[in-house]
């Protein structure tokens, strides 16, 4: 199955401005790291953004960039990759304090994935991420997933959004949308699930990377929190008093059928059990423990940093 995987870039001032200041973020051309996917729906990808961003009050979204000069010779449309130079450079030919680059692949015959980031121009560091979303390729559908995820980017809740920790301060001591549960590791976790749904452990890491927990983090995650069964899912709390809650998504099989929604949960790590498996951390209102995993199964995804 093909991806679309959408990633966008951006940057926030993460300084004190004037009350009346707008803050200008430039939108780079959509990448496209398989090159399959066509050109109007890259466009779209960048048009919907430059809306959105628009839309928001207090920011400007630039996307009259001349790519050809800003970037020369860098494969920037493949690899996505900027450097701290050419961050710097964008700044200067365009007057942003901020850069949005979207990354797009081809998911299935309907839908697109998409994900956001945020760089800052003068330090070329990431200000902010966003959850990734899926979309289908209707124009109205992507314009809807690209508006929360900068409603996400620009610390605004989105209409289906649960979460309460988005804010305009960008305050990174804690990262918005993550919790501090108090954990050995200081690791932090997400307050919510992807939006991706039950996915192969193929996709979860492709889409996800590092930014999926290992098995030592859901071994101390199970270890070092108290677990609450709630009907269907488990609050889990840490002893910061913080708490997450992974609610009971259900299991895919190999073969494609979804069984107990409600009733059984299953996380993927990032952590390889052997070339065929990899660990998960399962649970029922019974309880929880450690299991592994085919590649193909549906697991669902919560993300942590490290």
């Amino acid at each position: 199955m093909k991806k679309i995987l959408v990633i966008l870039l951006s940057a926030l001032s993460l300084t004190a401005v004037g009350q009346n200041e707008v803050k200008k973020v430039a939108i780079l051309e959509t990448v496209d790291k398989v090159g399959d996917v066509p050109y109007g729906v890259k466009l779209q990808v960048r048009m919907s953004l430059t809306y959105a961003i628009s839309s928001t009050p207090g920011y400007e979204g630039y996307d009259r960039v001349d790519m050809a000069s800003i970037m020369g010779e860098q494969n920037f449309q493949r690899t996505g990759m900027v450097s701290d130079a050419q961050i710097k450079k964008l700044g200067d030919m365009t007057g942003a304090q901020y850069v949005l680059i979207a990354e797009a692949a081809i998911y299935d015959a309907q839908n697109i994935i998409i994900t956001a980031k945020v760089l800052d121009v003068e330090t070329g560091g990431v200000a902010n991420s966003a959850p990734p979303a899926f979309a289908n390729k209707n124009p109205e559908q992507m314009q809807t997933a690209c508006v929360t995820l900068a409603q996400k980017l620009l610390g605004k809740k989105s209409g289906t959004s649960t979460s309460s920790s988005y804010n305009n301060n960008f305050s990174f001591q804690v990262p918005s949308g993550y919790v501090d549960l108090g954990l050995p590791s200081g690791t932090l976790w997400k307050s919510e699930n992807e939006d991706c749904g039950l996915i192969t452990y193929d996709q979860a890491y492709n889409f996800y990377g590092s930014s999926l927990p290992t098995k030592e983090q859901l071994e101390e995650l199970k270890d070092n929190c108290l677990w609450t069964w709630q009907g269907n899912g488990y609050k889990v709390k840490g002893k910061s008093g913080e708490s997450i809650f992974l609610p009971a998504v259900g299991y895919r099989s190999c073969d494609g059928s979804t069984s107990s929604v409600g009733s059984y949960g299953s996380y993927w790590s990032s952590t390889p059990d052997d070339s065929e498996r990899v660990w998960d951390l399962s649970f029922s209102s019974s309880g929880m423990s450690m299991y592994d995993d085919r590649h193909c199964c549906g697991l669902s995804v919560r993300l942590v940093k490290k």
